[in-house]
């Protein structure tokens, strides 16, 4: 069960880190120091996420919905945070951060519902 879940964690991230990467360079993200910045943010936020949603959904009686919003605006917020202060010429981090986690966890749902 214990590896299970790891491998959920991977795979969560590795996805995470694809797609958001995919829609930060369509959206005009460039330089090296950039996506560097993009990848650490999602290592910061997606196992957390991933970890308490799991969590959460498991040992409360608390909305799906609800429990996943919190998290996903959370990140979204630290992400946008981080591409703030330590990004190059990022000029609407919070779009960014928005349009980036929104694209993913969509397109990750759409992947769960096709497997």
């Amino acid at each position: 069960m214990q590896l299970d879940f790891v491998w959920t964690l991977v795979v969560s991230l590795a996805l995470t880190l694809v797609l958001e990467t995919v829609f930060c360079l369509v959206a005009g993200l460039r330089g090296v120091r950039n996506l560097i910045i993009l990848v650490l943010v999602n290592i910061l936020t997606n196992p957390p996420v991933v970890l308490l949603s799991s969590i959460l959904l498991k040992t409360t009686n608390l909305p799906r919905f609800l429990i996943i919003t919190v998290l996903e605006l959370t990140a979204i917020l630290v992400e946008a945070m981080c591409y703030r202060r330590c990004g190059e010429n990022i000029r609407h981090p919070f779009v960014l951060s928005f349009g980036a986690n929104t694209f993913s966890y969509f397109t990750a749902l759409i992947i769960n519902h096709l497997i």
